[in-house]
């Protein structure tokens, strides 16, 4: 080891926590983008991925001598969203998550600061809660070193989401007084539901102004 290194390494070991967080965010500074998000119609734009982050802080952590440990995780918020596209409607599962990370000096592990990040996660299968993790942490270490990156999530619009509601006793009781137990049957077959019950407000509520026009206005043919 050169004398240069010696003296560098004995300048680090001298250095508080708030000091080695303030070189990290010095050192590293821009988070290098690239991971390209398409947008459709053949068109996409770079943003900063997790991997981005953790690439690098790694080196840099390393050399002031300071590790990041994950601590704990709270669901804030998780519901059944539907999307509602140009191309009709899809059910996706929406995650809330509070995710708490520590820095600790490694030289005095008495010395550490616990960040926070929040994420949010949609999947149509189980990966919203790793999706939201994932956002969490990328987003708590870009704050906790001051990181400068490149995607702003203002400049994009976003898609419009509505809780799933389903059908009441009320209303299923209104629609088997006006359908017939083979009409109900047809009408389940064809939306491939179950029962009543697993119909939304939204198609119980047609199905109801399809025969009562007092009821509700709506030109909606019958199902």
């Amino acid at each position: 080891m050169s004398e240069k290194e010696i003296k560098e390494e004995k300048t680090i070991e001298s250095m508080n926590l708030w000091q080695r967080i303030h070189a990290v965010s010095t050192e590293v500074g821009r988070v290098a983008m690239t991971l390209a998000v398409d947008t459709g119609k053949g068109k996409s734009y770079k943003a900063v991925s997790i991997n981005d982050v953790v690439d690098s802080l790694i080196p840099v952590l390393a050399k002031y001598r300071l590790v990041v440990v994950p601590g704990t995780k709270e669901i804030i918020e998780q519901t059944q969203l539907t999307t509602t596209t140009q191309y009709g409607e899809r059910s996706q599962f929406f995650i809330r998550l509070k995710a708490e990370f520590t820095i600790v000096n490694i030289d005095k592990p008495t010395e550490t600061l616990t960040v926070c990040g929040y994420g949010d996660g949609i999947d149509s299968g189980d990966k919203a809660t790793g999706k939201a993790n994932t956002y969490a942490r990328k987003y708590a270490l870009i704050d906790a070193f001051n990181l400068s990156k490149g995607d702003d999530p203002d400049k994009d619009a976003s898609q419009e989401y509505k809780k799933i509601t389903y059908a009441t006793a009320e209303q299923v009781t209104k629609v088997k007084v006006l359908y017939t137990d083979e009409e109900i049957s047809k009408m389940l077959k064809r939306m491939k539901k179950e029962n009543l019950y697993a119909c939304t407000t939204e198609q119980v509520e047609k199905m109801i102004a399809s025969r009562d026009h007092s009821a509700i206005e709506d030109n909606t043919p019958t199902y």
